[in-house]
C-alpha cells in the first residue's frame, strides 16, 4: 500500500477551507463563530449540522456525525481515504506525491475504473455524434429539437450507433473487461456474448453531484421504437433514487435563488437551460424521492414543481408535493397545458415566454389540491357540489393559512352561492377533526432517537481534559507523566488511550490527524463534538482541578462497588469478606474527605 506522508496529508488541511467544501453539498448560514445547516447524513428539519472554521471540523448534534474535510468527503462521496486526500489535493492544485496501486483497494479502484469507462464512453458518443456519418441523422434530430450547438457541448450530447459492440469493443480494446462493463450498465449479456446497452440512440450523460459521468440517458431516434428513453439501470455508481438531472450545474443557480425547478424529463431541462433558466433538475426514470427532496433542501427554500398539465402530470405533482413538504420545502406547483410539456412550450412560445410563465404561473398547495379536486368533481349536481365544498374545506384547514383560508372560502361562497359565515363554520368544525387526528397520529408515531449524551461534573470534567489534550501540548506531557488512563466514561477512556498511541506514532500529530485515523464512528463523533465546542482557557491549575474531579468520581464509585459487596457478604454469612470490604469502603471515604478538603492538592 502506497503511504501518503503525514505532511502533505497537513498540507492539503491547510490549503482546503471546509466550509468552502461542505458548502458545495450543504447550505450554511453564520451562527456566531459557526455555521449551521440540515445534516447530510440524517433526515432532518431544524439544522443540527455545525461546522467549525476556526477548528476546520463539523459535527452533527443530531446523529453524532463528525470529523475533519477528509472524513466529510469520504463520508459524502463514498471515498477511501486516499481518494479523499487526492481529491481535496487536486481541488487545491496540489501535486499528488504517490501514486495508488492499482489493487490497492479492490471495491474503490473498481468504482473508479467504472467513472473512467463512463468519461470515455461520454467522449465517444459525443464523437460521434458530431463528427461521423454514423451520428449526422441523429445531430439532425437534435437541433430539430431545437438544441443550439452551444447546449448540445453543455450536456455533452452523444450518439450510440445501431452496432451491437461500438462501446463493448471500445472500452475493452482500452483494458476494461466485460464483466465490469456490464455491472456499470455500459453492456449487457446476452448467452455468452457481451453487447453494448444503449445502440441506435441520442445519449444523455447522467452527472454525479461533483459533476462525473455515472450513468446514461438514451432517447430513441424512430417514433415506432420501445422505449422511447432508456437509463442505464441502478449500478454502484448511479442510485436513480439519490440523483437529480443537472443538479451538478444548477446547484449554483438554486442556492443563489433559493429556489429549485423541478421538471419531468431530460427535454425539458434542456430546453429550460437553453431558455436561461439555470435552476431546472429532473428525477430519472423514478418517481421524485424523499432523498431527492433532501438533497434540495440542502441547498434552496422554494420548489417549484413543474409537470405536464395532463392526468399522468397532475398525479406525479401530487405524489411530489407530499415528498416534499414534509422536508420543510416551501412548495409551488405549475403545470402546463395539458398535452403541453416545457420542452414543446419553449418550441411553441420561446423562451422569454417560458422563463415568464415559470416565475409567475406557480400556484401554492392549497390552490392546486383545490384546482385538483374541482377536476374530479361532478359540479353538475347538488351533492356533486357540496361534496366538492367539503373537500375544498378539508384542504383549507389540512393545509391553508389563515389569509388563504378567508380568500378562499370568499371565492367558494361568490362561486357557490353560500353564505361566508356558513362556509367559516363548517371551516371551524373540520379543523377540529383534523386537529383531533394529528394528535391520535402524534401519540401513535415513536418519538425521534436521537443520541442523548448525559453530562454530570466528572463528565465534563472528563471533557475538559480530553480537550486539553488534544489542544495543549503540556496538558499532553502532564497527562502522560502522572500515568492518567481512565477518565469518567469508558468513550472517553478509549479516546485517551487512542491519542496517547496516536502521538507515540506521531509525536507530531494534531488533532485533526488524530481523529482522520478513528475507525470508530461513534469515537469520532464524540472527539469532534468536543473540538468544534467552545474551548475554555487551560492552565495547569484548571487540569488539577478537572483531575480531582475525575478521582472524586472513581473513588465514588468504589465506595458504593464495595457497600453493596460488603452487604451482599453479610447476607451471605460471608463476616470476614465483609469487614474486608468494610475496610475498603472507609478507605474511599478518606480518600474522598482528602480530596474535598480545601488544602487538598
Amino acid at each position: 500500500m502506497a503511504r501518503i506522508d503525514d505532511s502533505f496529508v497537513e498540507e492539503v488541511r491547510r490549503r482546503t477551507d471546509i466550509v468552502d467544501v461542505i458548502s458545495e453539498y450543504v447550505q450554511l448560514r453564520r451562527s456566531g463563530r459557526s455555521f449551521i445547516g440540515l445534516c447530510p447524513f440524517h433526515n432532518e428539519r431544524t439544522p443540527s449540522f455545525s461546522v467549525s472554521a476556526d477548528r476546520q471540523m463539523y459535527y452533527c448534534f443530531g446523529c453524532g456525525a463528525g470529523g475533519t474535510v477528509i472524513r466529510f468527503l469520504m463520508d459524502i462521496e463514498g471515498l477511501a481515504f486516499q481518494d479523499a486526500i487526492v481529491r481535496l489535493a487536486e481541488r487545491a492544485n496540489l501535486s499528488v506525491p504517490f501514486t495508488v496501486p492499482e489493487q490497492e483497494s479492490k471495491g474503490s479502484s473498481r468504482i473508479q475504473r467504472m467513472k473512467e469507462a463512463h468519461e470515455l464512453a461520454s467522449k465517444l458518443f459525443n464523437y460521434i455524434l458530431m463528427n461521423t456519418d454514423a451520428g449526422v441523422q441523429a445531430l439532425s434530430y437534435v437541433k430539430r429539437r431545437g438544441f443550439s450547438g452551444q447546449t448540445i457541448v453543455d450536456f455533452r450530447l452523444g450518439y450510440a450507433p445501431d452496432h451491437p459492440t461500438t462501446l463493448v469493443s471500445f472500452l475493452s480494446r482500452r483494458g476494461f473487461e466485460p464483466t465490469l462493463l456490464v455491472e456499470a450498465g455500459l453492456a449487457v449479456q446476452i448467452g455468452d456474448k457481451v453487447v453494448d446497452r444503449f445502440r441506435d440512440r441520442v445519449i444523455i450523460p447522467i452527472f454525479d453531484a461533483q459533476g462525473a459521468v455515472i450513468a446514461f440517458g438514451g432517447r430513441v431516434l424512430q417514433p415506432d421504437k420501445k422505449p422511447k428513453y432508456l437509463n442505464s439501470p441502478e449500478t454502484p455508481l448511479f442510485k436513480k433514487g439519490q440523483v437529480l438531472f443537472q443538479y451538478h450545474r444548477a446547484r449554483r443557480e438554486i442556492r443563489k435563488s433559493q429556489t429549485a425547478v423541478l421538471l419531468e424529463g431530460y427535454m425539458d431541462v434542456m430546453s429550460a437551460w437553453q431558455a436561461g433558466l439555470h435552476n431546472c433538475v429532473a428525477s430519472l426514470g423514478t418517481s421524485f424521492s424523499e432523498e431527492h427532496a433532501l438533497l434540495l433542501k440542502r441547498s434552496a427554500e422554494r420548489l417549484v414543481i413543474a409537470y405536464d398539465g395532463d392526468d399522468a402530470g397532475r398525479k406525479a405533482a401530487r405524489r411530489a408535493l407530499e415528498v416534499a413538504e414534509p422536508v420543510g420545502l416551501d412548495v409551488r406547483v405549475l403545470l402546463f397545458p395539458a398535452g403541453v410539456d416545457p420542452d414543446e412550450f419553449v418550441q411553441a412560445h420561446g423562451a422569454e415566454a417560458f422563463v415568464r410563465y415559470v416565475e409567475a404561473g406557480a400556484r401554492s398547495p392549497v390552490e392546486f389540491l383545490i384546482e385538483e379536486a374541482r377536476a374530479r368533481a361532478n359540479l353538475s349536481t347538488s351533492v356533486g357540489r357540496t361534496d366538492f365544498i367539503r373537500e375544498a374545506l378539508h384542504i383549507l384547514a389540512s393545509r391553508g393559512t389563515p389569509i388563504e383560508q378567508e380568500a378562499a372560502v370568499k371565492r367558494l361562497a361568490n362561486e357557490f352561492e353560500v353564505s361566508v359565515s356558513t362556509l367559516m363554520e363548517e371551516l371551524a368544525l373540520i379543523s377540529k377533526q383534523v386537529s383531533k387526528e394529528r394528535r391520535v397520529k402524534r401519540r401513535s408515531e415513536p418519538l425521534p432517537r436521537t443520541p442523548v449524551r448525559v453530562v454530570n461534573g466528572a463528565v465534563r470534567a472528563g471533557e475538559r481534559i480530553l480537550q486539553g489534550l488534544f489542544t495543549d501540548p503540556q496538558a499532553f506531557h502532564t497527562l502522560m507523566e502522572r500515568g492518567v488512563d481512565e477518565l469518567a466514561t469508558e468513550e472517553q477512556t478509549a479516546l485517551l488511550a487512542l491519542f496517547y498511541s496516536f502521538r507515540a506514532e506521531h509525536p507530531d500529530g494534531d488533532a485533526a490527524a488524530f481523529i482522520d485515523q478513528l475507525d470508530d464512528p461513534q469515537l469520532r463523533g464524540y472527539a469532534s463534538s468536543l473540538l468544534i465546542d467552545a474551548m475554555p482557557e487551560f492552565h495547569a491549575d484548571v487540569l488539577e482541578d478537572y483531575l480531582r474531579t475525575i478521582r472524586l468520581h472513581q473513588l465514588q464509585a468504589q465506595l458504593l462497588m464495595y457497600a453493596k459487596q460488603s452487604d451482599e457478604a453479610r447476607r451471605q454469612g460471608d463476616e470476614s469478606t465483609a469487614e474486608a470490604l468494610g475496610a475498603q469502603v472507609e478507605a474511599c471515604k478518606s480518600a474522598i474527605a482528602q480530596l474535598k478538603s480545601p488544602h487538598s492538592v
